[in-house]
């Protein structure tokens, strides 16, 4: 994985807070995934900031885990965000 990587929102993807956790509507798709607190907290800086990389500083801010530890965490729920179609590539086609 390259996490200076652009990611963006997939099209028709709707993000709601329930209270600190969140769900991701794919509404093309017509499916759902769920993010507890910190993989919402995860989702909303990507939308904003669209790279790991730029969303690590702030984690480690926020929460209480080292940086190889919080990488490797934030890479594996981007791969899935990737794999269920919530997150895509910046110039990726796809």
């Amino acid at each position: 994985m390259k996490p200076d990587r652009q990611l963006k929102v997939a099209e028709d993807v709707i993000f709601r807070d329930m209270g600190g956790e969140a769900v991701l509507l794919h509404l093309g798709q017509s499916s759902y995934f769920g993010l507890n607190a910190v993989g919402a907290r995860i989702w909303q800086l990507l939308a904003e900031h669209q790279s790991v990389d730029a969303i690590l500083p702030p984690l480690l801010q926020e929460f209480d885990v080292d940086e190889p530890r919080l990488r490797n965490d934030v890479e594996t729920l981007v791969e899935q965000l990737l794999e269920q179609g919530l997150l895509a590539v910046v110039g990726n086609p796809a």
